[in-house]
């Protein structure tokens, strides 16, 4: 009986390791998030800034409008790229510590991807957006 305990004491302790690296894995992807979206909301404030002091001109500058499109775009692409890469993460985590079998589900273990999902929809929103506005 001693050695089921010291042997699931042992398991339980392979676990927590594996428990802390996804935790490690969605604290860096949601990190990676936060900083791509502040790309986003540069993009679109500048150009909410420079539509509003372009008004009543009849010739406003087009950079400002790339400039806007541009770095949205690359918001949305490096958090597209970021979400492959957790997966990617997690996967060789789950098969290191779990071999071909299926991985214990953790608590709320999508969150960090429904965030994602939503800074990426706010993000072609803001790209589509001035698009519309400009033309």
């Amino acid at each position: 009986m001693a050695d089921r305990v010291r042997s699931g004491q042992a398991m339980d302790a392979d676990h927590l390791g594996w428990v802390r690296n996804s935790m490690m894995i969605d604290q860096e992807f949601l990190e990676s998030v936060r900083h791509r979206f502040s790309l986003i909301v540069a993009g679109f404030g500048s150009f909410s800034i420079f539509e509003e002091l372009t008004v009543g001109e009849r010739a406003g500058s087009e950079l400002p409008n790339t400039f806007a499109l541009i770095v949205t775009a690359i918001g949305v692409i490096v958090i597209l790229l970021a979400m492959i890469h957790d997966r990617k993460m997690t996967s060789f985590i789950d098969e290191d510590e779990f071999g071909t079998g299926p991985a214990p589900k953790l608590p709320e273990e999508n969150r960090p991807l429904y965030l994602a999902s939503a800074a990426i929809v706010i993000g072609i929103v803001s790209f589509v957006a001035p698009l519309l506005l400009s033309s």
